[in-house]
């Protein structure tokens, strides 16, 4: 019984602790001016000293010279401001052991209360806001509870950055997300089944319609892994099958992710087909090129194909460093994606530094995480820069991150977070 109230009780505390940082961050009405000593309004672009920063109703109205004067003052003098950063491929609601077997743990994503799951990413949502990050894509989340989460960070009853996101991963069937993979009973499979499961052109264009309908903001694309795990397999899914999924996603007005395995047959395929991110890779020279030429994005999230080399013993980094280089140097979009889910959200950060590592200058790393990041979302026109109409996201750290790569995200180095003009951390 005393167990029982134990648990009871911290999960009331720790609702209450996330409820009061949201009830506490907001502002009403007035005007809010930050006063900036080193402004990044755009990456890329040269850098504004002494600026000041005006903010209304949670969007920015002016960025102008000098310190003037506001209803609500927030001194950063002796900081760096740059937009708040956006991570394009996680798994918030699922962080794998990556030395343990994956079934028995996609059994218990499938299987545990969806309550419990959220509760216990309350701390993780909260961390990736205190590191900067006021905007994720969640790409695929068993437990069926990232858009109860969203819904919630949405309504200020949570901090956390908002998220847009998808339950299942839309998968054709016979591949490796089929419920017989996990190894349960047969009459449990159906308790362990991904509903984005289907076979056939109108079957997959109902689950994508019905997952738009239950609240999907993204559609991600998983290729099965079935052309990894045996080689005389190329691709499970047909050429009509991925196209009727791509061209009922952009009807309903959402974007694409895929995610592939580095088989080139089915890599073309999706980036012909109009994919508007590719996750992962590798990728060969002509899906370099066919990229540069459809304006597709590539995701390459090579802090967790690092992770899963140490786990499986495997050689996916060396390749796919090699391909987000090549990309970049080609022309394409480069955006930044950890693969939360391969770790918890304190690593995150170190995708910026790999990136850089792969010769992507650093103010090429900070657009990958706001303003190409912004655009691929379909979000360009409020998130990614801080100008005039733009929704008020804004980070602060002490040191230059275009000098200091390395140290952008770190939840220790982040001293200063805003999110729709509210205010979730200030060490200054």
């Amino acid at each position: 019984m005393s167990g029982l109230f134990t648990r009871s009780f911290g999960v009331l505390v720790l609702g209450m602790v996330a409820f009061s940082a949201a009830y506490a961050a907001k502002k009403e009405g007035g005007t809010t001016v930050i006063h900036a000593g080193h402004l990044i309004v755009e990456p890329g672009k040269p850098v504004l000293d002494k600026q000041s920063v005006v903010i209304e109703n949670g969007k920015i109205v002016a960025v102008r010279p000098g310190f003037v004067a506001g209803d609500d003052v927030i001194d950063l003098k002796n900081a760096w401001v740059m937009p708040g950063l956006i991570d394009m491929h996680s798994h918030i609601t699922t962080v794998l052991d990556t030395k343990a077997a994956l079934g028995p743990q996609m059994v218990m994503a499938y299987m545990s209360r969806p309550a419990e799951r959220v509760l216990s990413m309350l701390p993780t949502v909260n961390s990736l806001l205190m590191s900067g990050f006021t905007t994720i894509r969640s790409l695929g989340d068993p437990s069926g509870s990232v858009y109860d989460l969203r819904d919630a960070i949405n309504k200020g009853i949570v901090a956390g950055p908002r998220i847009l996101g998808i339950e299942p991963q839309i998968s054709i069937a016979g591949g490796d997300y089929d419920a017989p993979n996990f190894r349960v009973r047969t009459d449990l499979e159906q308790y362990v089944s991904n509903r984005g499961n289907c076979s056939g052109v109108d079957d997959c264009i109902r689950v994508v319609r019905e997952e738009v309908r239950r609240g999907a903001d993204v559609i991600k694309l998983r290729q099965s892994g079935l052309a990894y795990m045996d080689p005389k397999i190329s691709m499970v899914e047909s050429e009509p099958e991925i196209k009727a999924i791509i061209d009922m996603a952009h009807q309903l007005n959402r974007t694409v992710a895929a995610h592939v395995v580095g088989t080139p047959a089915y890599l073309h395929m999706v980036i012909a087909a109009g994919a508007d991110t590719i996750e992962h890779g590798p990728l060969d020279d002509a899906a370099i090129a066919l990229m540069k030429q459809h304006g597709t994005a590539y995701t390459p999230t090579l802090l967790a194909t690092k992770v899963y080399d140490e786990a499986a013993g495997s050689q996916f980094y060396e390749r796919t460093a090699k391909s987000a280089g090549d990309a970049y140097r080609a022309g394409v979009e480069i955006v930044f994606g950890s693969d939360l889910g391969m770790f918890g959200p304190e690593r995150v950060y170190e995708e910026f530094a790999l990136l850089a590592s792969v010769g992507i200058p650093a103010d090429g790393v900070l657009r990958s995480a706001t303003t190409s990041a912004a655009k691929k979302l379909g979000r360009g026109d409020s998130l990614g820069t801080i100008e005039a109409g733009k929704v008020a996201d804004l980070i602060a750290m002490a040191s230059n991150p275009l000098t200091n790569i390395e140290r952008v995200g770190n939840e220790k180095n982040v001293s200063f977070v805003m999110k729709e003009g509210r205010v979730y951390k200030n060490e200054r």
